[in-house]
């Protein structure tokens, strides 16, 4: 039996061009920039009256794994919003943080017929914010992480972008449930778990084997599928070498890759379920 994948959104993020995709060229000779923005892509508008139009706007998924004899949670997702524009605030990062009540995770994860404790692990791909949201509530859960990324919430330096050092409860809150990992490593039967880096020093992708064959859970190696079509990163890339080198074998690795951050796949799989 073959394992299927549920994508749970739980909320969004505004984005840009210079996030979604690396260097942002208003000209290129490979591309215009027409082809290169992602879905939905739209530019802040700032009103006379003080106020804000968002920008691109894109989701925060998390994903849930059945079929495996274990329930599975790849990332907690984004938490509480209002924590998450001020905390990127002294950082001087104004993006939009938004969720509806059917975003909130519990809510996502009732509607599967599951709460919190029913999730037996929880797999962090990297420790960037929009992936460590809600940790705090998986208080039965087994937490895999590599060793690269911790010390990077823990201690980040200045320039480490989306690593907060005031979120580094959300990981020592679970430290007794951690599964602190190095190099790629096989979960189970049809999930492994693949070191991957390029946009984070520890960024992991999930490999799983369903109906549709061999499905890649991209996490943030990327955002979009413009990165995955025209072979360019995002903006945030903290490995060059890596990242070109990563997608080049993902690609002779994967029936089918799953960006995290583009409504383009939510029309693609309407019912946010792959491998049913």
């Amino acid at each position: 039996m073959s394992a299927k994948i549920h994508c749970l959104i739980t909320g969004a993020l505004e984005s840009s061009y210079r996030t979604s995709v690396y260097g942002a060229p208003e000209r290129h000779p490979a591309a215009t920039k027409e082809e290169l923005v992602p879905y939905g892509y739209k530019e802040r508008v700032y009103h006379e009256d003080g106020s804000v139009s968002p920008g691109l706007m894109v989701p925060v998924p998390v994903w849930l794994i059945e079929g495996e004899g274990k329930t599975i949670l790849i990332d907690t997702g984004l938490g509480d919003c209002d924590e998450i524009m001020a905390l990127q605030n002294n950082y001087g990062i104004d993006y939009i943080a938004t969720k509806n009540k059917d975003e909130e995770i519990v809510t996502a994860l009732g509607k599967k017929g599951l709460g919190p404790d029913d999730i037996d692990i929880v797999v962090l791909t990297h420790l960037h914010f929009d992936h460590i949201g809600n940790n705090e509530l998986f208080s039965k859960a087994r937490f895999v992480v590599q060793r690269d990324e911790i010390q990077f919430l823990v201690s980040p330096p200045p320039f480490a972008t989306f690593y907060y050092r005031e979120w580094q409860h959300k990981l020592t809150s679970v430290s007794d449930r951690l599964h602190i990992m190095e190099g790629d490593y096989r979960l189970s039967k049809d999930v492994e778990l693949i070191k991957v880096g390029g946009h984070a020093a520890g960024q992991m992708v999930v490999m799983v084997n369903t109906t549709l064959g061999k499905v890649c859970i991209a996490s943030d190696f990327y955002y979009n599928y413009t990165n995955i079509n025209r072979a360019w990163p995002m903006g945030p890339l903290w490995n060059v070498q890596q990242w070109i080198d990563n997608d080049r074998r993902l690609k002779g690795h994967s029936d089918l890759i799953l960006p995290n951050h583009d409504y383009a796949l939510l029309e693609k799989y309407p019912s946010r379920i792959i491998g049913e």
